[in-house]
């Protein structure tokens, strides 16, 4: 402890140098206690003081009276102890003692007093030590069997989780990847067979055999297999679904079905709502029976669909690619040319604009030639 309890005492005054550091530690409570007892702290004068901090229950303990003797009191405790001491005759009186008590000159009686003390009892230490061990020794393995069984249950209880996990992700991804309206994409992508575009389709080369109008996509697609066995399924239980019914038509499209494809798409126009994927596939359905018989009268149906659906999604870079291909056919280039330039400053991906930059292209040469001819 360093500091000067007795403001009276000189700063600069400091312990022989044979003492030992206890010595100055009594020696600066000694010089304390004096100084408050020549102040009148704990004289008589200031009894009316004193006596409100009589009560025995707000006193420290007996031993933090002698740690602040040894020494080993915190710095915050020190001044705390130290005022309850100046206004405590009771507490005052056993600081003073544990003082002596550590001093060379402690008396019998005070070193009895000490002993007396249940922390200084050897038979409360001995216990204290026993229950340590005890307790240290006892939950040692329970601890290490509890470790092994951690061990042993988490590690495979994670492995479940994640497995369950993966598992079910990959059975999300599955589905999402195999729906009726994903294979169907499919089908079309992977042997496309006529001009206009599917809605949800990626893009597709235009086969051989595309290109022999009415030759369409043929029973051998197991994308489209598979989408048509899981569509009658579905219809096999809800057979006015308006969402399975569509996808019906859909299929029957690519099967190159397009009567029934027109029956299912008419009818379902005249229910609501109307939406623009609706549209584009009785158009598609309209065009391509146009195409095989030769019918400008279903040709120009198809163009009326696709304008309505442009009206309903302007920016639909499907619509507006069947729109620009199906204005061309009918023999309106100039509209075309200008929903072609539209459809360019919507569609993002790489493929399908360069097929709508090269049909732009094809296109403005055409009517240069015409406008060559012309002059």
């Amino acid at each position: 402890m360093t500091e000067n309890f007795n403001p009276k005492r000189p700063q600069g005054s400091s312990p022989s140098q044979g003492s030992a550091p206890q010595d100055s530690s009594q020696d600066a409570l000694a010089q304390a206690l004096e100084s408050l007892i020549e102040d009148g702290t704990l004289s008589g004068e200031s009894s009316s003081r004193a006596a409100v901090s009589d009560s025995k229950s707000d006193c420290p303990s007996p031993d933090e009276w002698i740690r602040l003797a040894m020494g080993d009191a915190r710095s915050a405790q020190v001044a705390s102890l130290m005022a309850h001491a100046a206004l405590c005759r009771t507490c005052a009186a056993q600081l003073r003692q544990s003082q002596r008590l550590f001093a060379e000159e402690a008396s019998p009686e005070e070193s009895a007093a000490a002993a007396a003390l249940a922390s200084s009892s050897p038979q409360w230490q001995h216990e204290l030590a026993f229950k340590l061990a005890n307790t240290s020794i006892k939950n040692a393995p329970a601890r290490r069997a509890w470790g092994k069984t951690a061990r042993f249950v988490l590690w495979p209880g994670a492995a479940l989780a994640a497995t369950l996990v993966l598992s079910v992700g990959l059975s999300f991804w599955w589905q999402r990847q195999h729906t009726p309206e994903r294979l169907l994409a499919e089908a079309y992508s992977h042997a496309r067979g006529f001009d206009l575009r599917l809605p949800g389709a990626d893009y597709g080369d235009l086969t051989r055999q595309a290109r022999r109008r009415g030759t369409g996509l043929g029973h051998e697609q197991p994308q489209l297999l598979e989408a048509r066995k899981r569509i009658n399924q579905q219809l096999a239980s809800t057979p006015n679904d308006p969402h399975w019914l569509q996808l019906e038509a859909r299929a029957d499209v690519l099967e190159q079905k397009y009567d029934p494809a027109i029956a299912i798409l008419d009818h379902l126009l005249t229910a609501e709502p109307v939406t623009p994927s609706l549209l584009v596939d009785d158009a598609n359905a309209y065009f391509q029976r146009g195409t095989c018989s030769g019918s400008d009268n279903d040709r120009s149906v198809a163009l009326e669909y696709l304008r309505r659906a442009d009206e309903l999604a302007p920016g639909d870079p499907v619509v507006l690619f069947n729109e620009a291909v199906t204005m061309e056919d009918c023999g309106q280039l100039m509209s075309a040319v200008e929903t072609w330039n539209r459809y360019l400053n919507f569609e993002h991906d790489s493929h399908w604009q360069s097929e709508g930059r090269m049909r732009l292209q094809a296109l403005e040469q055409r009517l240069n030639a015409l406008k060559t001819h012309t002059n």
